[in-house]
């Protein structure tokens, strides 16, 4: 049986990353294209038990929605399963449903905001089903019904329409344990060479090598997707991930897409070990972690083992910021600039995730969290508007009655002000940050050296705020 998974093409006015922000997507830079590795997760373990999978990638393929669709019923699939982003999600929604209506397959959803928003999704009828939670296991076990002709009933991580205008769902499905279980991802499915990431030469691919994080930030959609306790794969599955890429596909370019990657210091040891022990001496990589899981003898391993940027969560430059709502990682403001330092000094780049416009914050808050990055004066900087993604604990807090425009979730866009500051005033803070960091005779001398990756990053400056056209 043909099952088709899909990651739909980005709207026109920005690119889309559906795997971003815990599944929940963001708008990213125009010269970022990560791979589905969700779906290549997917498809593995629907190959391991017999289907015909294909993956269509909208983006990679340079696709709009139309193409797209008619390649998707070419395949004459009788399963189909479709990537969502909150910012995309009535494109995303407007596709599922034409493809459900000319090919007459099963199609369902995934992703976080399909998760924890889908009486939203039902509204369309555009969809069967929607794959809450982890999708591995749960689309396997839609498949082997679909196949064998029969409903959908009882499937557990499920959401689906009664027939009667309501939603049933189904029984939570537990998270998966044994990371090391799974196959390794079907890149075989992707077109691996149209992968990109800024600044990077050559193509590149994501590794999942853990998944959760019990810090539980407010905002985070990392939590929701993969819960609150760390599982871990071990290195040496990971190290056959790693090696399936490098020999198998040719890939030298890495981002470990793992919430806080060096958790586990003597696992990343062992992996950087097997790095080097495995002949992968052109493999370049980077990771996401936090200050706190971070010393001076692990960043000269992971440096000798082809790490070349850490990209490290500061969140907010504000103590009472930290406690509330980021898992209070960032207490010691003197080590995270030792942890800066000491990455510059052994060859690792590094970028700083900031945010502005908590509930709480007063214009001088934020402030506070410009002049940490100052501070710490990261190689790059990112400064996000705080995002109430559905699900979230900072959802629970602020929603009350109100509905949010998922549209305008792009993370860069502020969904609305506080008691202290418009939305308008949160987006100039962001602006102001951004200024005040690159416009410095130090920095603007620093970027200069490398004339083209900073004209990339201000031509992502120019779409930083842009506005989404709602339908196809």
């Amino acid at each position: 049986m043909q099952v088709v998974l899909v990651n739909p093409p980005s709207p026109p006015e920005f690119r889309v990353s559906r795997g971003l922000m815990g599944g929940f997507g963001m708008a990213v830079n125009p010269a970022l294209l990560y791979p589905p590795i969700e779906l290549a997760h997917v498809a593995s373990v629907l190959e391991a038990d017999g289907f015909e999978v294909a993956i269509i990638d909208g983006d990679a393929a340079g696709e709009d929605a139309a193409s797209a669709e008619a390649r998707i019923v070419g395949l004459a699939p009788r399963l189909v399963l479709v990537d969502s982003s909150s910012t995309s999600l009535d494109r995303d929604l407007a596709l599922a449903k034409r493809v459900r209506q000319a090919s007459g397959a099963v199609v369902g959803m995934l992703g976080s905001q399909v998760t924890y928003a889908p009486r939203e999704v039902f509204g369309a009828d555009g969809v069967d089903l929607v794959v809450r939670g982890e999708p591995e296991h749960t689309a396997r076990d839609i498949a082997r019904r679909v196949r064998d002709g029969q409903d959908l009933i009882g499937v557990a991580g499920i959401s689906r329409p009664d027939g009667a205008g309501g939603v049933v769902d189904e029984a939570e499905r537990e998270k998966i344990d044994d990371l090391d279980a799974l196959p390794i991802p079907a890149r075989h499915l992707l077109d691996n060479q149209a992968y990109r990431f800024p600044g990077v030469k050559g193509s590149i691919t994501t590794v999942k090598s853990s998944r959760g994080c019990p810090l539980n930030c407010s905002f985070c959609g990392y939590t929701l997707a993969q819960g609150l306790r760390f599982r871990f794969r071990s290195p040496e599955h990971v190290l056959a991930e790693l090696r399936d890429l490098y020999f198998t596909h040719g890939i030298r370019h890495v981002v470990f897409r793992d919430p806080i990657f060096t958790t586990k210091k003597e696992r990343v040891a062992a992996i950087c070990d097997g790095i080097l022990a495995g002949g992968m001496t052109e493999l370049e990589w980077q990771c996401e972690t936090a200050v706190k899981v971070l010393d001076r003898p692990l960043l000269e391993k992971m440096a000798a083992a082809g790490c070349k940027h850490i990209s490290l969560g500061v969140e907010s430059g504000n103590a009472e910021i930290q406690k509330k709502h980021c898992g209070n990682k960032l207490k010691d403001l003197d080590q995270a600039a030792a942890v800066f330092r000491d990455c510059r000094e052994v060859g690792i780049e590094t970028r700083a995730f900031c945010m502005i416009g908590f509930p709480e914050e007063t214009p001088a808050m934020a402030d506070e969290t410009i002049a940490l990055a100052l501070r710490l004066d990261p190689d790059q900087v990112q400064f996000c508007a705080v995002t109430a993604y559905p699900g979230t604990p900072l959802y629970q807090m602020l929603r009350g009655t109100r509905e949010f425009d998922f549209a305008t979730m792009t993370g860069f866009q502020a969904l609305e002000g506080n008691e202290h500051m418009t939305a308008a005033e949160i987006e100039a803070k962001i602006r102001e940050g951004y200024k005040r960091f690159y416009r410095r005779p130090s920095r603007i001398l620093r970027e200069l050296r490398d004339p083209r990756r900073f004209a990339g990053r201000l031509k992502r400056y120019a779409t930083l705020f842009r506005r989404r056209a709602v339908g196809l």
